[in-house]
């Protein structure tokens, strides 16, 4: 005797239907807003200005900096002194705060001038 295909339905309640895509969209709209607020941030933390001034202090006699890399490496150079800038960075609230960025070499203290915008975030830096 051969029996006869039978198709199985299985009986799904209603309330688990609904709170498995309540779920499901809580976890999509966390996904959402965890990274809209990540951005937002990343603005704030920007600290680009504008160049107010720019001074070369010279030292007394030539330094010679001595400089050890991630390598390992040693390298030397000799340094006349200090190029300094002073870098004015809009703030959110309207004001403006005032840092004074000290750059490694002549080369890019050359390729500045007053009144260009300057990102201050990758130098060593003072707030005045």
């Amino acid at each position: 005797m051969s029996t006869p295909n039978r198709v199985v339905k299985t009986h799904v309640p209603i309330h688990v239907i609904v709170s498995s895509v309540l779920i499901g969209l809580l976890v999509v709209g966390f996904i959402f807003y965890a990274v809209w607020q990540s951005g937002r941030g990343l603005h704030e933390a920007r600290m680009s200005g504008t160049i107010v001034s720019k001074v070369f202090q010279p030292y007394s006699q030539p330094e010679r900096q001595i400089t050890l890399n991630r390598g390992g490496a040693v390298s030397a150079r000799t340094s006349e002194g200090e190029f300094v800038i002073t870098v004015e960075v809009p703030q959110s609230d309207g004001a403006s705060k005032t840092f004074t960025v000290w750059l490694n070499d002549k080369q890019r203290y050359d390729a500045v001038k007053v009144g260009d915008s300057f990102d201050v975030g990758p130098y060593v830096v003072q707030e005045k």
